[in-house]
């Protein structure tokens, strides 16, 4: 007998935010499931981060957004990070946060360095890093502690061919656990069975349909 996975659900209703007496996004609805991985496409100023940041909180908006109280990892387009601390203390920072059990973070912490090819760096200051280094930092902050809900603004940013295909494989391993919202510019990277694709324009969202 197999156990069905516990239902994760994000349902907006009516979601309009409001930039000045300029709409960013306007009369959005949806319901999010974590029975696939939902994925937010469109042009750069179509609304997408602004939804994500809606769902995260981060900004004041008009209408609702319904969720229950899951731990979420968020992976924003532009996160400034401590240019003055180390990866590692960057990340072990972020995990007890989180995390009260600090032998758990720091393994995890080390699985996730190897896996992104970040362990000889671990104890470089993040403003000494790439661009593509400070995004898989970004990342795996995102990924600590194992987060109900994942989202995950345009993630295959700066990122080499290598590293994108590791970072797919991560995002397909935690579908099982967790609901995901991406938002890319390249949906056609997922090459997942189970997706939708939603459609930001000009502050309104719509289902793709045969996604």
């Amino acid at each position: 007998m197999t156990l069905s996975k516990p239902s994760i659900v994000i349902e907006v209703r009516e979601l309009t935010k409001k930039y000045g007496t300029k709409d960013g996004i306007h009369g959005v609805s949806a319901a999010f499931q974590n029975d696939r991985i939902h994925l937010l496409v469109g042009t750069n100023g179509s609304g997408k981060s602004t939804l994500l940041k809606c769902i995260m909180g981060l900004l004041n908006y008009e209408g609702a957004i319904e969720k229950k109280h899951f731990r979420i990892g968020y992976a924003p387009e532009e996160y400034v990070m401590p240019c003055y601390m180390s990866v590692r203390d960057f990340l072990i920072s972020i995990g007890r946060i989180r995390e009260h059990e600090r032998d758990r973070v720091e393994s995890e912490i080390e699985q996730q360095l190897v896996f992104f090819d970040l362990k000889n760096h671990e104890s470089k200051p993040i403003g000494k890093l790439s661009n593509g280094m400070r995004q898989k930092v970004n990342l795996i902050q995102a990924f600590l502690n194992h987060p109900k809900i994942l989202l995950l603004d345009e993630p295959l940013r700066s990122l080499d061919s290598e590293s994108q295909l590791k970072t797919l494989s991560l995002i397909r391993e935690r579908m099982n656990e967790s609901l995901i919202i991406v938002s890319t510019h390249s949906p056609e990277k997922f090459h997942f069975r189970n997706k939708r694709v939603w459609k930001m324009e000009s502050g309104a969202l719509s289902e793709e349909p045969h996604a």
